[in-house]
Formats: structure tokens, C-alpha cells, sequence
């Protein structure tokens, strides 16, 4: 958990880069299905960056005139103290937070525009909407949450993305704390995997083993011998010989910092093979690109290696036919590559994604118009403390590779034949797909990868497989 210092410094950091005041909104808790039962309650991650354990329904006034914080919290009340046990005063709180003072929410709007005095004040749109219509009332902007143009004024953005795109010491720390409870989270599942189980048991493994350790999914678990879905959150399926099993699942600690890792492994515990194959030629990418990083290469840069490993080795299957490097450039590779190389992450696993392409593209770069590769998340250049994903993967999917417009526009870049016969594997289940990632740090001297600990050499995992039984 980072220290109050750390709060602190990044608060300065942040009142150094406004010019006018800004106003932060926690979000509350939002009903599940009646008012009294409520959701975990998971803060805004732009207030969270910069408090310790927010209180639902806190804000904050940033003002760089007087270089103040002011944190409003909700009133105390006796009902308070009956239904969740003693309320921290707003003394107390003052204290643990250590800003200028600490108000009453309830008088937000009027405290805030008195304290602007007619200046206009900046504010960022968040999932809850009743927290985005207050600020909405406080600050006179037309904000929303959904639309990333219009979540947060440009500059606001800048000045949040260029904080929160380096972490700093404490940051790191709390996301290899993170990792550690993730490579245990993915060991289990694979120590009780055997055919005859299922997915849902296995993903709920994954889950307990993170709240033993006080955190939640950073995302929902993407658990399935269907690892062609890239977003697989179904986990109805019974695990087969032969299937591959894929779990892409972090942990997020209570401090909002958080861990995404995939790892693909055989039910049977032994890859098989053109399942050796295709895990082989995804490890040389991931491992191709990881090598790459380091202060100044482009994030472009290090999904492109992975894309010509990716069609050298399945050139080297007979799936693609001709020079990686054209098969790269027209894009034939991603027929069975089909996403970019990762993504930022920190306290958020996709970090600041909220925010479109205005962190992730800077000014002069655009997205790629095609296939494949225009999902690429990230195109900025490395700095030392930025953190991020690599998760280069290898997919069999049959609305790709039965689509009439693929065939006819790669009708010699690939070996259809033999593309389409993995849709048959497994007695017609199919191949499915094989996704590995890490989360890696860019270092001063080149990288640290912070999920090194999970095992992925293929005998590695292998080792892994079915041990609890």
C-alpha cells in the first residue's frame, strides 16, 4: 500500500501541472438490484491515484492558486456507527490524509465555486452517474463517462495521463505484491486441472485463491478451453484431452493497483503436436518483444516483432505461405494474431483506457486502419517506470477463417486447407488458441519483468499440470 508520502508528493505533482482548480469525484456505491444492496464498492481510479482507501462519495478540490487539497466526505451520523461500526471524524481524516481541510460534501457545489471566485474549474467524468452530475453542478461542464471525447477537458487529461503513465517506486512495489498473488492464483488452477473438471471450477479457484489474499479480480476471468474468444468469460465448458485451456486473470489490490497475466496450458499436462508448435512460436514472440524493451523504443515497435515471429513460425507450419516481413506488411499474420501486443496497466489494467487514445496515441500518431492491427492499444515511446503488458497469441477462429473476405483478399498468403483443419481438431471442438503474458516494467537499463515468476517454458508448465490430484 502506498505511504501518505507518496499521496502527497503525487498531489503536488499534480497541482504543479494545473493551471485552474480541479475537482475529483470519488463515484458512490451503485445498487446491484435494490437500493440497500449495493456492489463492492471500487473508487474512481483518478481519485484513487491520489487517496489512501476513498470513502463512496467523496470528492476533492485542487486548487494550484494556493496549492490547497480540500476532501469532502459524507457527514457522520449515528446510523453510521450502527450499521458499519465507528466513522473516522472528519479530524481523523484530515490526519490520514493529510490535505488542507475536510468538508462536508453535502456542500460541494457552493464550497467549490466559492472557492474558484468565478475561475473556471476542470473536473472528469466517472462510471457513477450521480457523482458525475454533481460535479457537473459544481463545475457548469457537460461531461460523460462513456464518451471518451468528452470525459475530462484535453489538458485535464495530459496532466492526469503524464502522472499516472510513470509509477514510482511505491507503485511498482504494490504491483509486484500483485503479481506474486497472481502467478499463486495461476499455479492453482493449474495444479487442479484434469479432464472431467471444468471451467468454473477451475475459475473459481482463481478467485479464492485472490480473495485469500485480500484482493479481487482486476477483471473478470477470462477462463476457457475456448481461448479463440478473446473475452471468454463463460466457463460452462467440461475440460477435454486434448484442450487447451486458457487463463488471461490479475489481481487488484485494495490500493487499485493490478496484475494481468494469460497462460495456456493442456488438460492432458502434455502438449502435443501442433499444440507444441503453435505454444512455442507465441513464447519466442512474447519473449522477442520483451528483449526490445527498453527507455525510447516505440510500443509500436515491440507488437510488430511479435507479429514476424508470429508469421515466421506459421510459415514454418505451412498455415502462411511467403516472406514474414510482406506477410507482416499486408497483414496476413493477423488472420490468426487478431489484437495488439498489450497494453498499459497499473490502477487501472487497462490503464487510463478511459481516456481513448489521448494517453495511449500522442499527438502525430493514429491507430492503423488495418485488421488486427488497429486493436493495438499503445503506441507511445517507453520511458523508464512505465509498465505495461506483452501478450502476443495464436488463434483459430472460425468466423476469420470462413469469412469469404478474408479468403479472397489472402487467397495466396495463406494455406487455407491447412488453416482450417485446426476448426476440426479435438473431435471437432477445434484448437482453440494460445496467449502468453507477462507484465513488464521499462527500467532505466532496459526492462524487469514483473510476473516472472509464473512458469511458461513449456515443460515448466507441463510440471504444473493436475499436481493437486
Amino acid at each position: 500500500m502506498p505511504s501518505l508520502e507518496h499521496f502527497t508528493e503525487r498531489r503536488s505533482q499534480f497541482l504543479d501541472r494545473i493551471d485552474t482548480p480541479v475537482l475529483l469525484v470519488a463515484g458512490g456505491e451503485v445498487a446491484r438490484n435494490y437500493p440497500a444492496n449495493v456492489s463492492p464498492y471500487r473508487p474512481d481510479s483518478n481519485f484513487l491515484y491520489f487517496f489512501d482507501s476513498p470513502e463512496p462519495g467523496s470528492a476533492a478540490l485542487f486548487d494550484p492558486t494556493d496549492r490547497s487539497v480540500t476532501l469532502y466526505l459524507k457527514e457522520r451520523t449515528p446510523e453510521d456507527a450502527l450499521w458499519h461500526g465507528a466513522v473516522p471524524s472528519f479530524e481523523a481524516m484530515l490526519a490520514h490524509h493529510g490535505t488542507t481541510s475536510v468538508r462536508d460534501v453535502g456542500s460541494l457545489v457552493e464550497s467549490v465555486q466559492q472557492q474558484a471566485a468565478g475561475r473556471q474549474v476542470r473536473s472528469v467524468a466517472v462510471v457513477d452517474r450521480q457523482a458525475t452530475e454533481l460535479a457537473m453542478r459544481a463545475t457548469g461542464e457537460a461531461l460523460e463517462f462513456l464518451d471518451s471525447s468528452k470525459i475530462a477537458d484535453k489538458q485535464l487529461i495530459q496532466a492526469i495521463g503524464q502522472l499516472r503513465a510513470v509509477k514510482m517506486p511505491e507503485e511498482i512495489s504494490a504491483m509486484r505484491d500483485t503479481a506474486a498473488i497472481t502467478v499463486k492464483a495461476h499455479e492453482a488452477a493449474m495444479a487442479h486441472t484434469r479432464a472431467g473438471g471444468t471451467e468454473q471450477e477451475l475459475a473459481g479457484i482463481v478467485t479464492g485463491i485472490l480473495a485469500q489474499h485480500g484482493c479481487v479480480p482486476a477483471y473478470n476471468n477470462i477462463l476457457s478451453v475456448r481461448g479463440e474468444v478473446l473475452h471468454n468469460n463463460h466457463h460452462g465448458n467440461t475440460l477435454q484431452d486434448g484442450d487447451l485451456v486458457l487463463l488471461d486473470a490479475g489481481a487488484e489490490s485494495k490500493a487499485g493497483y493490478c496484475s494481468d497475466v494469460t497462460r495456456t496450458w493442456p488438460v492432458s499436462g502434455k502438449f502435443e503436436g501442433a499444440a507444441a508448435e503453435v505454444y512455442d512460436i507465441v513464447l519466442a514472440a512474447e519473449k522477442n518483444s520483451i528483449e526490445a524493451v527498453r527507455p525510447g523504443a516505440r510500443y509500436r515497435d515491440l507488437h510488430m516483432i511479435s507479429a514476424r515471429t508470429i508469421a515466421e513460425g506459421l510459415v514454418g507450419m505451412g498455415v502462411l505461405n511467403g516472406n514474414p516481413d510482406s506477410l507482416v506488411e499486408c497483414g496476413a499474420h493477423a488472420l490468426f494474431f487478431p489484437h495488439g501486443v498489450g497494453h498499459l496497466i497499473g490502477i487501472d489494467v487497462h490503464d487510463m483506457e478511459g481516456f481513448g487514445d489521448a494517453i495511449a496515441y500522442p499527438e502525430g500518431r493514429a491507430r492503423s486502419e488495418q485488421f488486427g492491427t488497429g486493436y493495438l492499444r499503445l503506441d507511445m515511446d517507453l520511458q523508464a517506470g512505465m509498465c505495461f503488458t506483452i501478450e502476443p497469441g495464436i488463434y483459430f477462429v472460425p468466423a476469420i477463417l470462413q469469412s469469404d473476405e478474408f479468403r479472397s483478399e489472402f487467397k495466396d498468403q495463406v494455406n487455407w486447407d491447412k488453416a482450417c483443419s485446426f476448426l476440426s481438431h479435438n473431435d471437432g471442438r477445434g484448437f482453440g488458441g494460445v496467449r502468453i503474458e507477462d507484465d513488464v516494467l521499462c527500467t532505466a537499463e532496459g526492462h524487469e519483468v514483473l510476473t516472472v515468476g509464473m512458469a511458461k517454458e513449456r515443460a515448466e508448465v507441463e510440471a504444473l499440470v493436475g499436481t493437486a490430484f
